[in-house]
């Protein structure tokens, strides 16, 4: 008898339900909980007593934190780089295979999302956001990109949003996830539990306001430049609390991260989420031989000393050339290809 309890998976009123289990590290995915998912999903597709799907996170606090980077580093620190493969390609897949399941899937982001727990989430069908939820896509500040599909899902909001969520991280409470576009289910945090896919519309509120909106003006009137170079020297040339703020935000993140992330945002638009994680896939694999989401995350969350050396240390100093590599296959490793084709 298994006794993973990582993942909790259970069947009630004709609903499969997932419980990310890990309440202690927030839900953070490991690469045994995306296996567990990946095996349950196929075992539950083509069962008729079987509905829809509904996924929550444990405890009080988050739906998932996203992947298990302190995990990911330890492989890189022992030299096992097979791991890191492993991980994102299993990981990608399992985001595909949310997308593209036979039936619908209700995700609950009640409490934290990010990184890994929006790649859940935001592929599957019917993304519910609550009084509860902060979203947010925060690698650039550990040195990594929006990975998981964020280039395809990011992009369900206009350009110049898709940009400021993938580069600053910027925390959007639930109302704004919903105003944005990323989502349309907004449910009250009380009437979780009550959530069945024959329900979502009696339970859905109506957004009529939401902390982003004040910054929108400024979002689309500098984030939707053409160039990131652009967009640093727009806010450099301007005085206001918002600008300051931002621009002080980008300068802490790694210049490599903003110079690739912003590049693949810009090149997903009107991409499927097949080409988007077959881009991604091929984007981690030379972040996992660079420096930089190493220290992010030794910086961030191992010694926590906030001080990443970042290498290069300034936007100047990454080339185009650079940029161009990272979309380019790591050699010795198979890309990453969508099931089914």
């Amino acid at each position: 008898m298994s006794t993973f309890q990582d993942v909790l998976f259970s069947i009630e009123n004709g609903h499969g339900r997932i419980v990310l289990n890990r309440p202690q590290a927030l839900n953070a995915l490991t690469l045994e909980m995306i296996d567990a998912m990946t095996a349950q999903l196929a075992a539950w597709e083509m069962r008729a007593d079987i509905k829809a799907i509904i996924i929550t996170g444990a405890g009080d606090k988050a739906f998932c934190a996203g992947g298990d980077v302190k995990a990911v580093r330890e492989a890189k620190l022992r030299g096992d780089m097979g791991l890191l493969e492993d991980f994102y390609r299993r990981e990608y897949t399992l985001n595909y295979r949310l997308a593209t399941y036979k039936k619908p899937i209700i995700a609950v982001m009640d409490g934290i999302v990010m990184g890994g727990g929006a790649g859940i989430a935001l592929n599957c069908s019917h993304p519910v956001v609550t009084h509860k939820t902060v979203f947010a896509m925060p690698e650039c500040r550990i040195g990594l990109f929006p990975d998981v599909g964020a280039a395809h899902f990011l992009n369900r909001a206009s350009p110049a949003v898709a940009q400021i969520l993938a580069l600053i991280g910027l925390a959007l409470r639930g109302p704004g996830v919903v105003r944005v576009g990323l989502t349309k289910y907004f449910i009250g945090s009380g009437r979780v539990g009550e959530i069945a896919i024959d329900k979502l519309d009696d339970l859905r509120l109506p957004v009529e306001t939401a902390g982003i909106e004040q910054m929108l003006p400024n979002i689309e009137a500098v984030f939707g430049l053409k160039t990131l170079d652009e967009i640093m020297t727009v806010l450099g040339a301007r005085r206001d609390v918002w600008a300051v703020e931002t621009l002080k935000a980008l300068k802490s993140h790694s210049p490599t991260s903003l110079r690739v992330t912003f590049a693949h945002i810009a090149n997903s638009r009107g991409k499927d989420l097949a080409e988007v994680l077959k881009t991604d896939f091929r984007l981690v694999q030379h972040f996992m031989v660079a420096p930089d989401f190493f220290e992010g995350v030794r910086a961030q969350l191992v010694d926590k000393d906030g001080a990443p050396k970042w290498q290069p240390a300034d936007l100047g100093s990454v080339s185009a050339a650079t940029v161009e590599a990272y979309f380019d296959p790591m050699p010795g490793v198979k890309d990453w290809v969508a099931p089914g084709r």
